[in-house]
């Protein structure tokens, strides 16, 4: 009776009162973080989001990485929107640092690849959605946005049952962070030292597609069972990501047990998988991050652990590093330079040198490098190993090496007009720059612009980027040796090639790398090796240029074994354009003399 005579009350005050509105329930506001390089994206995802009914947004735009860390920093976001060409890394890597630097908020990965083809390694990688450009629209970006953070919330709720993860048996990410803390309270406590490792599969994407993903799972699980073989019942491992692992290590005496434990589990997992039948040799690498040296919290030292990590990825497989305070200013400095970097490429700070290419038999300057300098406004000539990996982690490698051609180009019109018609212009591509997939296009229309003798452009490749893909290299060189130019390899002998791989590319010049030549002269295998890779290339038609030739010892040498060219500070330093005009002219009427004929 109460009831009915409430819900009376309540029916006359709506119908008898007309000032009372009906109860509007505002759309919840998402913050939003974008990561995408292209402003077009940026304007077509913020015009997508205005048009979403079930929540509003608040959308911050990142298209520069190197201000991202400090952006996640003074921010939280509720959503990531990830454009996967955005990456200074290989993206899942990439995917994996993002989830832990933005506090595992859910990030959706945009891209113009197939959902079959990326859906399943971006959610393994930690990824809470995909979507593929082809397909986006505002309803399926709306809802793709909504589940997610609904599935973000689910999860953070759900009780400590779903903290195993399900594959391997042991914690996830969540009851980790909090042993972590626990252990780092006990480390303050009794003042000692706790150790973070954290370890990540070297290419898993690679392995995820060549074996199919119920034998990449299978690996998981083994890998797991190895790393507890290894550890301590005191330790405590987790599953981080689809391919990474942490591991906390207490009661350590010092940094240095940290360091030992680490060699003794990468040893264990470097044998042998066998999976299939078949036996699979994988590598990994890890980031060693201390208590208290690598910060105060868990989520600190697991970032820090991370980025440690990361570093490691740059080196060889089965590597590790560490993190420390040194490390954390270093990489502040490389930030700094990745901005300044781009300002430099925008600004027109960069500058290109040349090298003289010098013939023995008959001490002729032949050709010529070219060579890449930053002019600093304020710090001076900054050389390429300086700023050439900060080029690559911001992605810059790739407009500064076509800005390096162009250039290049430039100038070898103007030689030719002069008259200098048989010069040789070698011009260097970088790994990412080889494999971009405009690079024949563009390189036609550097060279259609410039309108030069193709046949004095030469095009150097280093081992690593020529034998990373052997099939597409064949298809890439066959499309550019089209165009007229020519290929050398550098820096032989510091990779992995060999004369029978390089006999099936158009390669007409071999350069032999600078650490072979330093000691040819005082190091029995040093000259063995020289001149092993003289006569094998001869036997193949192939050009041999000696690189960092530096006195008349070396020369001498290299005149008694046939070698065909050489380049050096004996000749000449790299030089700016116009001073390499002054050399070309002055040599023309009197060669460096140097060469001591010999027997």
């Amino acid at each position: 009776m109460a009831g009915e005579c409430q819900g009376k009350r309540m029916s006359e005050q709506m119908s008898g009162n007309d000032d009372m509105l009906p109860l509007i329930v505002e759309p919840e506001t998402l913050k939003i973080l974008l990561l995408t390089n292209e402003p077009t994206e940026h304007l077509w995802l913020r015009c997508l989001l205005d048009r979403a009914e079930s929540f509003n947004s608040q959308l911050a735009w990142c298209s520069d990485l190197s201000a991202l860390h400090e952006l996640l920093n003074q921010d939280s976001f509720d959503v990531v929107l990830w454009d996967c060409n955005c990456r200074d890394e290989d993206p899942l890597v990439f995917l994996g640092l993002l989830a832990i630097e933005s506090d595992q908020a859910p990030v959706i990965c945009l891209s113009a690849e197939s959902e079959r083809q990326m859906s399943k390694p971006i959610f393994q990688a930690g990824g809470a959605d995909y979507i593929c450009k082809s397909l986006l629209s505002e309803v399926l970006l709306e809802r793709t946005i909504r589940n997610a953070v609904l599935r973000h919330s689910v999860n953070h709720q759900k009780d400590t049952r779903s903290h195993i993860d399900t594959l391997t048996g042991i914690v996830n990410r969540r009851v980790f962070l909090d042993r972590l803390h626990q252990a780092i309270l006990r480390s303050e406590r009794n003042k000692e030292v706790l150790g973070l490792v954290f370890f990540n599969i070297d290419d898993f994407r690679r392995i995820n597609d060549a074996l199919g993903y119920r034998s990449a799972d299978q690996l998981i699980t083994m890998l797991t069972s190895r790393l507890r073989e290894g550890l301590r019942r005191s330790d405590s491992l987790a599953r981080i990501g689809g391919d990474e692992f942490a591991v906390i290590l207490e009661n350590l005496d010092n940094t240095i047990d940290a360091n030992h434990v680490t060699s003794k589990l990468l040893a264990m997992l470097s044998e042998p998988f066998i999976i299939s039948h078949r036996q699979l040799v994988i590598t990994m690498s890890a980031g060693i991050a201390t208590f208290p040296e690598a910060g105060q919290t868990s989520e600190h030292i697991l970032k820090h652990a991370n980025r440690a990590m990361l570093d490691a990825k740059r080196e060889q497989g089965n590597s590790f590093h560490f993190y420390h305070q040194k490390m954390n200013v270093a990489v502040e400095r490389e930030l700094e330079l990745e901005a300044e970097f781009r300002t430099a490429l925008r600004d027109g700070q960069l500058r290109l040198y040349y090298q003289p290419r010098v013939s023995i038999a008959n001490d002729q300057v032949v050709g010529y490098e070219s060579l890449i300098r930053w002019e600093h406004p304020t710090k001076g000539l900054i050389m390429p190993d300086q700023f050439i990996p900060a080029a690559e982690r911001s992605g810059m490698i790739v407009p500064m090496g076509y800005w390096v051609v162009e250039q290049a180009c430039r100038d070898l019109a103007r030689l030719q007009e002069l008259g200098y018609d048989d010069l040789v212009c070698a011009v260097n591509l970088s790994f990412r720059q080889f494999y971009d997939k405009k690079l024949s296009e563009t390189v036609f229309r550097i060279i259609y612009n410039a309108d030069i003798n193709t046949g004095n452009l030469e095009f150097e490749l280093t081992e690593s980027a020529m034998m990373y893909d052997q099939e597409y290299t064949q298809n890439c060189l066959g499309q550019l040796a089209q165009l007229g130019v020519s290929f050398s390899l550098d820096d032989f002998g510091t990779g992995y090639s060999s004369f029978a791989n390089i006999q099936k590319l158009p390669i007409s010049t071999i350069k032999i790398d600078k650490s072979f030549i330093d000691n040819v002269c005082t190091n029995v295998d040093d000259e063995v090796i020289v001149k092993a890779i003289i006569s094998l290339a001869h036997n193949l038609q192939i050009n041999v240029v000696a690189e960092g030739v530096e006195d008349k010892e070396q020369l001498n040498f290299l005149l008694t074994n046939h070698c065909d060219e050489v380049q050096g500070y004996y000749y000449s330093k790299a030089l700016k354009f116009e001073s390499f005009l002054n050399y070309l002219e002055s040599s023309q009427s009197q060669w460096p003399a140097g060469i001591d004929v010999i027997g």
